[in-house]
C-alpha cells in the first residue's frame, strides 16, 4: 500500500491497542496466542486513526489518506471499519475501538501505544524466547582456558585438522545441495475446501502472502461473470469491481495491493485494475483482436505479459506497458507453426513460462524476460490446464490429463523431471508468491450427448442416452442410426457405441488410464478409428464392430495427434514433428507413411463429396486436400479459418461462432462454392462449441452440453522438502 499511513517509520513498529498487538509491518493482530491477518486498507484505516486518538476524522479524509483519492464511492471504507470490527471483536452499537459518527466519520475510542519490535518481543512467553538467549539475571560462569598450557600444540594441531575436515564435509554439502537441488519435491497435506456454492467458481488466484483469494463465479444478481475477492480464513466475499461486463483472469499485483483483469462488454474486450479493497477502475489497454487467454503482471509491476493473435498466423507472447498499454520490446524464437499462450512471470521476474500448443496437444516452455531462445519443460504433448511458479522459482505446479484424469504434477526447472503430487482432479494451479500455499480447482461438472433435428419447426435438443457419466467426442456414423463417443459411465474414459436402433450402448475399450480422442468412422459404418493417448504418445487404434477385434494401425515411432480414413484405402494421419506436425498418408497399417502436407492442424471429410479438407496451425484458411500431385497446389476455399470446430457437408462449410452478444452461440453455414451464409441455430444453453457432428444429410446435428458445472476451489499448505 503506498498511502502515507504506513509510508512512515510506522511499518518498523508494533502498534499495542485494545488489548492487543498490532504487527504493521506483517499485517497481523496478535492477542493471547492467537495472530489474525488483515488487509493493508484497514490496517492504513487504523493507522490513520491512531494518529489522532479520540478525534473525528471525516469520511473524505480518510478516502484521500488511505486510497489517494481512487475509492469510487467510498463502500471500500465501510468494509475496512467492519473488517477492523471484525478482528477486534468490536461491537457498533456499543463500541470500544472505533465510534462511528453519523454523517461525518469515524473517532478512535481506545488508547494506543507504540512499541519498537525489540521492546515487543521481551514480553514473549517465556516458551517463545530462543533457549540459547542466557538469563540476564543469572552471573556469569567463570572463563575456563579451552586448552591446557602444555597441550597446547597437539591441540592446535587437533583443531587444524578437524577445521580442514569441517571445509571439506562442507563443501562436499553444497556440492550435493547443488546436484540435488531439482530433486524437491512438494509435500502437501489433506487439502481444504475453499468454496462450494452451487455454480462454479474458476481462475482462483491467490494474494502475494497467501492470505487472501480471488476467483471468478456468477453474480446471482446480475447473472454476469465477476471478480470476487475473500480472505482464506473464514470471511465474507465483495466485488472489488463495478461488474459492468463479462469479467474474468484476474492477477495480484506484486504487492497485493490491485487486482488487474479482463472485461468482456459489447463485443469489446478491455484490461483494467483495480484496488484489491474496491475502488475506481482504471482501463490499461484493449485485449487485442483474436485468440486472448490469461495474462501475468511483471514482479516489478511495469508489463503485462499477453499472448493474441490476427490470422492468419499463430498466437505470439507480447509485453505491454502497465501504464498506457503500449507495446514494449520482446523478440523471441516464436515458432510460427505453434501457438504460444498463458505467460507467466518467474517470482524473480526474469523468466516466462508459457504453455505452447494447441489443446489437447500442449507442453510447458520458459524463456528470458528479455527474450532469446526458448526452453522445453515437459514432454506430456497433453491437456494442460494451468500452471504456476513454485515460489522459490525452482520449477512449475500444473494440471495435466497426460496420464489419465486432470491432475497435478511438479517439473523442475534444471532437471525438467516430472512429478506426480497425488492431487485429483485437479486443475488451474495457482501459488502464493511468498504464503506457502496452493489452491486449484476441483471440477465438478458433467457434460451429456444430445441430438436435435436442425428442420423441425423448433429444435430441441433431447439427452440420446441417459447415464450419470460425462460423454466427449460424439461422431454420427455414415447411416445415422448409431454415435461414437468417448465416456466415463463405466468408471474411466473409453470409447463407446450408442445404437439408437436397439436403444443401448455399450463400451469398446477397457483401457485402464488412456485417453481416446477424435473417433472416426469408415464409409461403411463397418469399422473406427480412435487416437489412444498411453505414456505421453498418440497412437491409431482401428475396430473391427462385427468381430470386436481391435489392431494399431501406426508404428510405434509415430505420436499420432489426429486421423481419419483416406477417400479411396488407407489411412491420412497428422502425427508430431520436431517442428509442428506431419500429414501423411499410410497405404495400410502398420506401414511408413507417404508425407504430403506440414503443418496442418485438423482434418474433415465431406464423405458424399469424396473431399477431404484441412485447416494449418497457423490459421490461413481452409485448403482442399489434393492427394495427388507432387508440390503442393491446395486450393484455398475459405480465406478465415473458424475460430471453432468446423465441418463440411456436401459443400457446404458448417461451424459455431459468437452470436449477437457475450451469450449467444450460433451455428452457421456457408458454401464453399459461392459463400452464401445463414444461421442454422442459436442458442444460448451451455454447449462445447469446439465438437460438434452432422448427418450426411445435414438434418441431426449431435453435439455436447454442459448440464452441471459445480467446480469448486481447494486449498493446500505446501513446502518444499528433499525427498
Amino acid at each position: 500500500m503506498r498511502s502515507e499511513a504506513i509510508a512512515d517509520a510506522s511499518l518498523r513498529r508494533v502498534l499495542c491497542i485494545a488489548g492487543r498487538r498490532v504487527d504493521v509491518g506483517a499485517l497481523r493482530v496478535n492477542a493471547e496466542g492467537e495472530s489474525q491477518r488483515i488487509t493493508p486498507k484497514a490496517i492504513g484505516v487504523l493507522l490513520e486513526l491512531a494518529r489522532e486518538p479520540g478525534v473525528t476524522r471525516t469520511r473524505d479524509d480518510l478516502l484521500q489518506r488511505v486510497w489517494c483519492g481512487r475509492a469510487g464511492d467510498g463502500d471500500v471504507l465501510t468494509q475496512a471499519v467492519k473488517e477492523l470490527r471484525r478482528v477486534f471483536g468490536d461491537d457498533p452499537a456499543l463500541p470500544h475501538l472505533i465510534e462511528t459518527v453519523p454523517r461525518l466519520g469515524y473517532r478512535l475510542l481506545a488508547p494506543v501505544e507504540w512499541q519498537d519490535p525489540q521492546s515487543a518481543s521481551n514480553d514473549l512467553p517465556i516458551a517463545e524466547i530462543p533457549r540459547d538467549v542466557p538469563d540476564a539475571a543469572a552471573p556469569a560462569a567463570p572463563r575456563q582456558p579451552l586448552i591446557s598450557p602444555n597441550r597446547s600444540s597437539l591441540a592446535l594441531l587437533a583443531l587444524a585438522m578437524l577445521s580442514l575436515v569441517l571445509i571439506l564435509v562442507l563443501a562436499l554439502r553444497e556440492w550435493q545441495l547443488r546436484e540435488h537441488a531439482n530433486t524437491l519435491a512438494l509435500t502437501t497435506p489433506v487439502p481444504l475446501l475453499l468454496t462450494a456454492d452451487p455454480g462454479a467458481e474458476s481462475t482462483p488466484r491467490l494474494s502475494p502472502d497467501g492470505a487472501r483469494l480471488a476467483y471468478v463465479a456468477r453474480d446471482a444478481d446480475s447473472g454476469r461473470q465477476r471478480i470476487h475477492v475473500r480472505g482464506v480464513g473464514a470471511s465474507s466475499t465483495f466485488f472489488p469491481t463495478s461488474g459492468n461486463g463479462e469479467e474474468s483472469w484476474p492477477v495480484w499485483s506484486a504487492d497485493g495491493a490491485l487486482l488487474a483483469f479482463q472485461r468482456n462488454r459489447d463485443g469489446h474486450c478491455e484490461l483494467l485494475t483495480v484496488d484489491a479493497l474496491g475502488g475506481v477502475e482504471r482501463e490499461r489497454g484493449s485485449c487485442g483482436k483474436g485468440l486472448f487467454e490469461s495474462f501475468d503482471w511483471s514482479p516489478d509491476g511495469r508489463s503485462f505479459a499477453v499472448a493474441s493473435f490476427a490470422a492468419p498466423g499463430t498466437a505470439r507472447l507480447a509485453l505491454r506497458s502497465v501504464e498506457n498499454g503500449e507495446p514494449l520490446p520482446f523478440d523471441y524464437a516464436h515458432d510460427a507453426a505453434q501457438h504460444d499462450l498463458a505467460p507467466h512471470f518467474s517470482p524473480d521476474g526474469s523468466q516466462i513460462a508459457f504453455r505452447r500448443g494447441l489443446s489437447p496437444y500442449s507442453d510447458l516452455y520458459v524463456v528470458a524476460a528479455s527474450g532469446g531462445p526458448v526452453r522445453r519443460l515437459t514432454q506430456v504433448s497433453a491437456q494442460i490446464r494451468g500452471f504456476d511458479w513454485l515460489a522459490d522459482g525452482s520449477g512449475l505446479v500444473f494440471a495435466s490429463n497426460h496420464a489419465g484424469a486432470s491432475a497435478l504434477y511438479r517439473v523442475g526447472l534444471a532437471d525438467t523431471r516430472v512429478t506426480a503430487l497425488g492431487v485429483a482432479p485437479a486443475q488451474m494451479p495457482d501459488v502464493a508468491a511468498y504464503g506457502a500455499a496452493l489452491v486449484y480447482e476441483v471440477p465438478r461438472a458433467r457434460t451429456v450427448m444430445q441430438g436435435l433435428l436442425l428442420d423441425a419447426a423448433v429444435p430441441e435438443p433431447a439427452e440420446l442416452t441417459p447415464s450419470t457419466g460425462s460423454d466427449t467426442a460424439a461422431v454420427l456414423s455414415p447411416d445415422g442410426n448409431r454415435v461414437l463417443f468417448v465416456s466415463d459411465r463405466s468408471g474411466s474414459p473409453q470409447l463407446w457405441l450408442f445404437d439408437a436402433l436397439a436403444r443401448q450402448s455399450y463400451a469398446l475399450t477397457q483401457g485402464v488410464g488412456d485417453l481416446f480422442l477424435y473417433p472416426q468412422w469408415n464409409a461403411s459404418g463397418s469399422r473406427v478409428l480412435v487416437t489412444r493417448r498411453r505414456d505421453g504418445r498418440g497412437e491409431l487404434l482401428e475396430i473391427d464392430l462385427d468381430s470386436q477385434t481391435q489392431h494399431l494401425v501406426s508404428q510405434p515411432s509415430l505420436d499420432v495427434r489426429f486421423a481419419t480414413y483416406a477417400n479411396r484405402r488407407g489411412y491420412l494421419v497428422v502425427a508430431a514433428a520436431a517442428q509442428g506436425t506431419r500429414l501423411l498418408r499410410l497405404a495400410e497399417a502398420q506401414q511408413p507413411g507417404e508425407l504430403l502436407r506440414e503443418n496442418v492442424a485438423t482434418l474433415e471429410r465431406d464423405l458424399r463429396a469424396e473431399r477431404i479438407y484441412y485447416s494449418r496451425l497457423d490459421g490461413a484458411g481452409i485448403h482442399e486436400l489434393r492427394e495427388a500431385g507432387g508440390a503442393p497446389d491446395d486450393p484455398l476455399v475459405a480465406r478465415d479459418s473458424p475460430r471453432f470446430a468446423w465441418q463440411v457437408r456436401s459443400g457446404v462449410l458448417w461451424f459455431f461462432d459468437s452470436g449477437a452478444d457475450d451469450d449467444e452461440i450460433v451455428l452457421r453455414r456457408r458454401s464453399l462454392a459461392d459463400g452464401e451464409e445463414g444461421i442454422a441455430w442459436r442458442t444460448r444453453d451451455s454447449f462445447d462449441h469446439r465438437a460438434f457432428d452432422l448427418s450426411l444429410d445435414s438434418r441431426r446435428l449431435v453435439l455436447i452440453r454442459a448440464m452441471r458445472n459445480d467446480t469448486d476451489i481447494a486449498l493446500l499448505r505446501i513446502a518444499v522438502a528433499a525427498r
